[in-house]
């Protein structure tokens, strides 16, 4: 039972009527098959349409052993005259047109300037991906935008098509290989004068409707280039989310929208001075209350109610010195719970991991002579575990 594919030759057709041809119950609701269809099944690096059958919706759309599957969640019912009406999500056709015929502009372009083929593509549900066989500059990148974003300027017509073998062979036109030494008949997308590929997806029926292309993202990949891409209203849509976040960034540093980088690079800077200040003070910190320990054979445990993770470890690792047995810092409190670094120069801290897990609940690791980690217990069960295990 063949299915007369509308999206071959029509893609800005979303709605239209059919008669099944069968429809048989399947894991999720029914595999229907129609006589016509508007609806794209998954292939080409591009997902299915989606839509109603009637009173049906379309949760995919796949090819199964030559034949169109419309899967649905009910069965459709037919009207009087044994037909049903369908309709695609024509917002979501429409941006995977946008996008997919923007791809072929872009890789038309490329290919046209640099001769890389098209080796590889994805449209998701917010992005589109594809991948050429060679590396480009940065320059080279923005002057196949350019180039693609011309036919969109120039509206130029598309006609997707299936040629005739002798009318193929005459032709020139992007494949990848498998299809340049296909047997069987190729159909061709050809926008007027900007590119000429083979591909089985629906697209716009001309150029201008693609509205804009930009790439947003490119990165070497597999010896050649992938790319990352918007195009029309999903490259709209993250025109207006940029904007609003240049636009926030704009009023935090107090500088102009155009001026954010150096307003930002400014603050990197007083940043990064203002950590070394602190850097010094914290140092400075940790041997005035390093002067203030006597040396002893006990434990020395230290409770701070604040103390960052680098004074801590500064602090442990000089108190190391200080003690026979464990030099711990501890920060925090009893109703927060401590932050904390252990260190001892004459005892296996390791040993004590499980047990501060068991018995502090708490959670840790490290070394035989540094462990970290964070526990709930109070600070009395704190001084009796630690007096426990080095009189142990």
């Amino acid at each position: 039972m063949k299915t007369e594919k509308i999206y071959e030759t029509d893609g800005m057709c979303f709605s239209f009527r059919a008669h099944i041809l069968s429809a048989e119950p399947s894991k999720n609701g029914y595999a229907v098959i129609l006589d016509r269809t508007a609806f794209f099944p998954e292939g080409g690096g591009q997902t299915a349409d989606k839509g109603t059958i009637a009173n049906a919706r379309v949760l995919d759309v796949q090819i199964v052993n030559d034949e169109i599957l419309h899967f649905t969640d009910i069965l459709p019912e037919a009207d009087a005259d044994g037909a049903v009406s369908c309709e695609l999500d024509a917002k979501e056709r429409f941006r995977k047109m946008q996008n997919h015929l923007g791809e072929h502009l872009l890789c038309g372009a490329i290919h046209r300037a640099k001769g890389y083929e098209n080796v590889g593509f994805h449209l998701g549900a917010d992005y589109m991906t594809f991948d050429v066989s060679g590396p480009m500059t940065s320059e080279e990148i923005y002057a196949a935008e350019v180039e693609a974003n011309k036919a969109i300027a120039a509206d130029a017509p598309v006609r997707c098509y299936v040629p005739t073998k002798d009318e193929l062979s005459a032709l020139s036109y992007r494949a990848k290989s498998e299809k340049l030494e296909a047997t069987d008949a190729i159909r061709i997308v050809d926008v007027e004068g900007f590119d000429r590929c083979a591909c089985c997806a629906p697209h716009l029926d001309s150029a201008g409707k693609v509205g804009l292309i930009k790439i947003v993202d490119a990165m070497h990949y597999k010896g050649g280039m992938r790319f990352s891409a918007l195009c029309g209203f999903d490259a709209l849509a993250d025109y207006d989310t940029r904007l609003r976040e240049i636009r926030a960034l704009s009023s935090l540093f107090s500088a102009k929208p155009h001026d954010v980088v150096s307003a930002a690079e400014a603050k990197m800077e007083e940043i990064s001075a203002l950590k070394g200040t602190i850097g010094a003070m914290r140092r400075e910190i940790v041997s005035l209350k390093l002067a203030l320990l006597t040396p002893q054979k006990e434990n020395i445990l230290c409770f701070e109610p604040d103390m960052d993770a680098v004074s801590m470890r500064e602090f442990a690792t000089a108190g190391a010195s200080k003690t026979d047995g464990i030099f711990a810092v501890f920060a925090g409190s009893d109703e927060t719970g401590y932050r904390f670094t252990a260190t001892a120069q004459n005892f296996p801290l390791k040993d004590l991991t499980s047990k501060i897990k068991s018995t502090l609940g708490g959670k840790c690791g490290g070394s035989n002579q540094m462990i970290t980690g964070q526990i709930s217990a109070k600070e009395i069960d704190i001084r009796s575990f630690f007096t426990d295990a080095t009189n142990g």
